[in-house]
């Protein structure tokens, strides 16, 4: 295999299998890789199927619950890219690498800035959904000011909206999958969270962002949270991989080159993907201020 195409699938191959591991606020989203898909394409996303659980009085059961798998349509109407170039040296030290693994883990140090960045490109895009939230707060119109209390209370408010849900039954929480996305300006309030370090498996994977758990809320750190201005920000609660939907091409649809003015190869590629909020019932924000200041 030329040396180019190996880079190139290598790059692809780094960014499909590291790019979901970057994601922070889009661990609230079903989101869905597409082949074959252009800017200004709408896409069906489909989420994740829902079954109402009924009281039992040891009669007969009512009539069945028709399941019906769910559509969120997304828009794709965004994108990213990548363009460097790589000098015959580097390409040989590639080229020349011991073994199939030792090629991969190379080629993943050129890429591993790209994906971090590409991903919290989507994040970003995710955060910009607060405005379709169904579970909002704030302080009549204005920013609740942040104090280590309030912090932790503001997590117990909205478990218990998410609890209580529309007021007829139908709860909008589910135990072990509820996330709050918080930015690091919050964290300073919330303090040091327990940590879980070990479960029977040993120990645990800690996800990017993890700073622990309160309220039920498994609780991730973001800079991505929409901040429509200075000081004030809107953190996410939702249920994991249900709240949010996202599609977007499946690879980087990279290609290659030798510029004109010199012998090196420059590789080119580009992302595209859409974002959208289809369970507004599933989403909460809070308008929140947060300055920092050590006393």
């Amino acid at each position: 295999m030329a040396i180019e195409t190996l880079i190139k699938t290598g790059l692809e191959t780094a960014f499909d299998k590291y790019f979901y591991d970057e994601l922070v606020i889009g661990k609230l989203a079903k989101t869905e890789t597409k082949t074959l898909i252009k800017m200004g394409d709408e896409i069906n996303v489909k989420m994740p199927a829902m079954v109402t659980v009924s009281k039992y009085d040891g009669g007969d059961l009512d009539d069945p619950e028709k399941v019906e798998t769910s559509f969120a349509k997304v828009k794709v109407d965004k994108g990213f890219s990548v363009h460097f170039g790589m000098s015959q040296v580097e390409e040989d030290y590639i080229k020349n690498a011991k073994n199939d693994v030792d090629q991969a883990t190379l080629i993943k140090e050129y890429c591993t800035d790209a994906v971090k960045q590409a991903a919290a490109d989507v994040d970003e895009s995710y955060g910009k959904l607060y405005t379709r939230a169904g579970h909002y707060v704030d302080n009549s119109g204005n920013a609740i000011a942040l104090t280590s209390t309030i912090a932790k209370d503001l997590l117990a408010y909205m478990q218990a909206k998410f609890q209580r849900g529309d007021g007829k039954g139908h709860t909008n929480w589910i135990d072990g999958q509820m996330i709050a996305i918080v930015p690091p300006e919050y964290q300073f309030y919330l303090g040091k969270l327990e940590m879980y370090g070990e479960v029977e498996s040993g120990h645990r994977k800690l996800e990017k962002g993890f700073i622990g758990e309160l309220c039920g809320w498994k609780i991730f750190i973001s800079n991505k949270v929409a901040s429509p201005s200075s000081g004030v920000y809107y953190p996410l609660f939702g249920v994991k991989g249900k709240t949010l939907a996202g599609g977007m091409s499946k690879d980087l649809s990279m290609k290659h080159y030798v510029p004109e003015k010199n012998f090196d190869t420059v590789y080119k590629g580009y992302g595209i993907y859409g974002v959208g909020a289809p369970r507004a019932d599933f989403l909460g924000t809070a308008k929140i201020s947060a300055t920092l200041s050590l006393s």
